[in-house]
């Protein structure tokens, strides 16, 4: 993902969650071929440190939209995705961040520019 990209994502999770990664952290989850995600998998796929994506997660396991599953003999926490139509909204506000941006560069791009005003 480019810079730019990521640098719009970020300033959209702020402003609609109040969190720099809740959206990305949101996306990587909704991604996730059998729901099934852990913590340290995601920051690294992600990169983004561990510390950075904890609040944001513990925000999906309190509003539903993650479960911790039963741990096992394994070192990670394991969580699960729960239905909910948040992951296809979450893909919807991505996508229109970036298509927006497109958009406006092909207007700019199809928008014939004038040169300097000539008195008349």
């Amino acid at each position: 993902m480019s810079e730019d990209r990521l640098t719009k994502l970020r300033a959209l999770s702020q402003a609609a969650f109040g969190q720099r990664y809740r959206l990305e952290l949101m996306l990587a989850v909704a991604e996730s071929p059998d729901g099934i995600v852990c913590l340290t998998d995601l920051a690294r796929s992600l990169d983004i440190s561990i510390s950075n994506l904890q609040q944001p997660l513990k925000s999906l396991v309190t509003t539903g939209l993650l479960s911790p599953l039963p741990v096992n003999e394994s070192r990670r926490k394991f969580y699960i995705r729960n239905p909910s139509s948040a992951w296809s909204w979450a893909a919807e506000l991505a996508g229109e961040a970036c298509s927006s941006d497109e958009k406006a560069g092909q207007l700019k791009a199809e928008t014939p520019q004038s040169g300097p005003i000539q008195p008349t």
